[in-house]
C-alpha cells in the first residue's frame, strides 16, 4: 500500500492528559477526496457532535484547532489524496459516549456526477476489535460488482498476521484461504499516541472466490497472540461506483 499525509484529527481537552486517558477510535477511511479506478470519485466527511453538555477547548483537524461548544457539531472534509488511508482518532474517555460521529462517503462516476450516492461508515470504538474471530455474514458474490475486503490492527506499530477464509454459506469447506500481513502505517502523533492501524487490504475477492448463487461468510482470524483485529466488506458496482458495506456484528 502507498502511503501518504492525511488530515490527523484529534479530540482534547483543556487539561493534558496521558495516553490511557483516551479511547482510540478508528476511521476506516479519514476524510479525503479520491479518485480510483473505473472513473470513480469517493467524498469522505466526518460529522461531528458534541453532546456532552461541555464546551471541548480544542478540536483540532490537521494544524488547525478552534473549540467545539455543548451541542454543537462540525464537518471535517478532507484533502485529494491518492489512496484511502484508515487513521485514528483520540477521544478522552469521559468524553467518548457522548460524543456522536459518523463518516458519510458520497460516491460517484465523474461521467455521471448528478447520480452520487451516499453511504455511511462505521466509526470503530476499541471494544468492536477482537483477538479471536470475526466474522462477516451475506457478502453477496454477484458479477459486476468488486468486494473489498479491508483489514486492521488495534496496535498501530505492531504486525499482525490475519488468517482469511471464504465460505459459501451452504458448505463448511473454505473457497480461499490467505494469511495477511497487517502493517503499521504510520507513527505517533506529537502528543505520543498512534496516527494509525496496522492495515491491509484485498481489492477483490471475487479475483480468488469467483461468483455465487449464495451470499458468503468471511471469516478473519488474527494469528498474532495478544493482537486484536477489525475488518470490513465494501461491495461495489462496477458501472455506477455505488457500494454498501457489510460489517461483523
Amino acid at each position: 500500500m502507498k502511503r501518504t499525509g492525511l488530515v490527523l484529527l484529534v479530540i482534547l481537552v483543556a487539561l493534558p492528559l496521558a495516553a490511557a486517558d483516551y479511547e482510540k477510535l478508528l476511521l476506516p477511511v479519514a476524510p479525503s477526496v479520491v479518485y480510483c479506478a473505473l472513473h470513480s470519485k469517493y467524498d469522505t466527511r466526518l460529522v461531528v457532535y458534541n453532546a456532552s453538555g461541555n464546551a471541548i477547548d480544542k478540536f483540532c483537524t490537521d494544524d488547525s484547532c478552534s473549540g467545539l461548544a455543548a451541542d454543537t457539531g462540525t464537518v471535517v472534509l478532507g484533502n485529494h489524496v491518492p489512496v484511502p488511508i484508515p487513521r485514528f482518532i483520540h477521544v478522552p474517555k469521559e468524553l467518548v459516549s457522548d460524543m456522536e460521529m459518523t463518516l458519510v462517503v458520497e460516491s460517484s462516476e465523474l461521467t455521471q456526477p448528478e447520480a452520487r450516492s451516499y453511504t455511511e461508515l462505521p466509526v470503530v470504538r476499541e471494544s468492536d476489535f477482537r483477538e479471536g474471530k470475526i466474522q462477516i455474514v451475506g457478502v453477496r458474490m454477484d458479477d459486476g460488482f468488486r468486494k473489498t475486503l479491508r483489514l486492521y490492527g488495534l496496535d498501530g506499530s505492531t504486525p499482525t498476521a490475519v488468517r482469511v477464509r471464504v465460505f459459501d454459506l451452504t458448505s463448511s469447506t473454505p473457497a480461499y484461504e490467505h494469511e495477511y500481513s497487517l502493517m503499521p502505517q504510520a507513527g505517533l502523533d506529537a502528543n505520543g499516541m498512534q496516527i494509525s492501524p496496522t492495515f491491509n487490504m484485498e481489492c477483490d475477492l471475487s479475483d480468488y472466490v469467483g461468483n455465487y448463487e449464495h451470499p458468503v461468510r468471511v471469516e478473519i482470524e488474527s494469528m498474532t497472540p495478544g493482537q486484536r483485529i477489525w475488518g470490513f466488506v465494501s461491495v461495489t458496482n462496477n458501472v455506477t461506483q455505488h457500494f454498501y458495506t457489510v460489517v461483523p456484528r
